[in-house]
């Protein structure tokens, strides 16, 4: 029943029955002349924590808000908790994977390599990243994500993670208020110590790639040359036609056509099958989908702003927006195989650059090709 709360019987298993749980959820529709089309999902996963506090808040003095910011300062003052023991330091080797960070997308801006050619990068600003929590592969295989990808499949399971993989790193962007957020997810920052974030990602890393929880990121974290992945929402384009969601070249301009120039055409089978077969490919919303683009070159880094440029104007997103980075998983760009650029001995920094080891960096640091303006371009001999 449409605009309804309905409850759902829902079964978790791993090779055999566990329980059964009901859960309640709304459907939520507009109007029946839109009813028939199908947007993009945007409600979270029902194993997420609820995020957003919506209960009204009451009328409070002036005194009382001051004393209620000062102790939130007071609490989570850090961002590292001092009965935390360090953790060690792991070493870089071939196969290691360790945490990316969460960026926000801020423009495109031009550079020159040496040799004359001009490339456009977009520019992604690493603003207060925070690692949250590790994460242990058991933990993981146990929640209701895990047992998802440990489901037998006939046609091959490839969602499963490499038995390489020891766990997962949270990494939060972008610090906020707590009283506007529900216990439960304030509660995930217990462990790091640091305020409330208001984006999250989760990154797989070997053992050698755990990074203690409350550890700051910055752009650092990368170095001039490297091969990156990035992971975010495309941009919304609304209910489009066939010509601009497939390409299709719809029909002729002149000879007859009438009011049918960017139509589909005919989409049915005919004959005996007259049916039009699933995945036809017919109007519908565009855009508003999570997709990697993978193999973007870091051409410049800017330590002062944590400011990244990476190659192409074809980062997902719309200004403002925020996305994954992390170390590209294509094998012809990983560390091992950038004998070119000779740095096949692995990151500057493993798994992190840490805050003793920023001070010995420059305010900006360019790839060895990039031409840098600042630089002389006529050097005169004796």
């Amino acid at each position: 029943m449409l605009g309804a709360s309905t409850e759902l019987l829902a079964v978790r298993s791993l090779g055999k029955l566990l329980h059964l749980e009901v859960l309640s959820s709304g459907l939520h529709t507009t109007s029946s002349l839109e009813s028939r089309i199908k947007r993009v999902n945007r409600h979270k996963p029902f194993w997420h924590i609820r995020k957003l506090n919506k209960a009204i808040d009451e009328p409070i003095t002036e005194e009382n808000q001051i004393f209620i910011q000062d102790y939130i300062d007071r609490k989570y003052n850090g961002p590292l908790r001092e009965e935390f023991t360090p953790w060690a330091k792991g070493e870089w080797k071939e196969g290691s994977r360790r945490p990316g960070v969460l960026a926000v997308k801020i423009g495109v801006h031009p550079i020159w390599l040496k040799n004359g050619k001009q490339v456009i990068t977009t520019l992604l600003q690493v603003q207060d990243n925070h690692v949250i929590k590790y994460t242990p592969r058991t933990n993981f295989e146990d929640s209701y994500v895990g047992q998802k990808f440990n489901i037998a499949s006939f046609t091959g399971n490839n969602n499963k993670k490499s038995e390489s993989l020891t766990g997962f790193v949270t990494v939060g962007a972008i610090s906020t208020d707590p009283q506007k957020y529900t216990k439960g997810y304030c509660g995930l920052f217990t462990d790091s110590g640091v305020m409330p974030k208001r984006h999250l990602a989760r990154f797989p890393v070997t053992d050698n790639g755990v990074i203690q929880p409350g550890t700051p990121l910055t752009a650092a974290h990368f170095t001039p040359g490297q091969f990156v992945d990035v992971y975010g929402r495309t941009q919304e384009r609304g209910f489009q036609g066939v010509m601009k969601r497939w390409g299709f070249a719809g029909m002729p301009a002149t000879h007859g056509t009438t009011k049918s120039h960017r139509r589909a055409g005919h989409v049915g089978s005919g004959c005996d099958k007259s049916r039009i077969w699933p995945g036809q490919k017919m109007p519908g919303w565009v855009g508003g989908n999570y997709t990697w683009m993978r193999g973007l070159r870091i051409w410049r880094i800017n330590y002062a702003e944590n400011v990244l440029y990476v190659t192409g104007t074809a980062v997902q997103g719309d200004v403002g927006s925020v996305v994954q980075i992390c170390d590209t998983k294509l094998n012809a760009k990983k560390w091992e195989n950038l004998k070119k650029e000779n740095l096949t001995s692995g990151p500057r920094f493993f798994p992190t650059a840490y805050e003793d080891q920023l001070k010995e960096l420059p305010e900006e640091e360019y790839y060895s090709v990039v031409h840098d303006f600042k630089s002389p371009s006529i050097s005169l001999s004796p």
